[in-house]
């Protein structure tokens, strides 16, 4: 896990603008927060997942993605990652060099936009935190989420 830079985390989000329409908005004006133009599935999130939850979600990627991945974090440090390095729960550390805390984003939205996907876009996890939501990009990892819906407290 490494944080990226600045400039190409600006590209990633950029990305998410214009391909997706990404709309961050605190105020439900009728618009979709992201348009993902691959096949997805909207699931509602009924209560913030424990570390048991964040660990099956992080399986089904460390199942399906090979390569590194990228961790978004809305207004916050964003991260390249594998998650076959089984990153903790709610995981932060100091970083001393800039004198701040850094926090890597859980799989549930708690507070911000979290997205999640693979650097060719086959699979991702894209969170809206106000209106508990995911959205599941890739056809495989839609049916390991539908077939642990009950584990995740999730419905359709």
């Amino acid at each position: 896990m490494e944080v990226i830079s600045e400039g190409l985390t600006s590209q990633l989000w950029d990305m998410l603008y214009d391909k997706f329409g990404f709309n961050p908005n605190f105020r439900d004006d009728g618009k979709d927060w992201i348009s993902v133009p691959y096949e997805n599935k909207k699931f509602t999130l009924n209560k913030l997942w424990t570390g048991e939850q964040e660990a099956l979600v992080n399986s089904f990627f460390e199942d399906l993605v090979d390569g590194e991945m990228f961790a978004l974090d809305w207004q916050h440090d964003c991260f390249s990652f594998s998650p076959k390095e089984h990153i903790p729960y709610q995981y932060e550390y100091h970083d001393h060099e800039r004198n701040c805390n850094v926090y890597f984003p859980t799989y549930y939205p708690n507070g911000d936009y979290h997205m999640f996907f693979d650097k060719e876009l086959n699979y991702g996890l894209f969170g809206h935190p106000w209106k508990d939501q995911i959205i599941v990009i890739g056809k495989e990892l839609i049916s390991k989420f539908e077939s642990n819906m009950t584990i995740l407290d999730l419905q359709k």
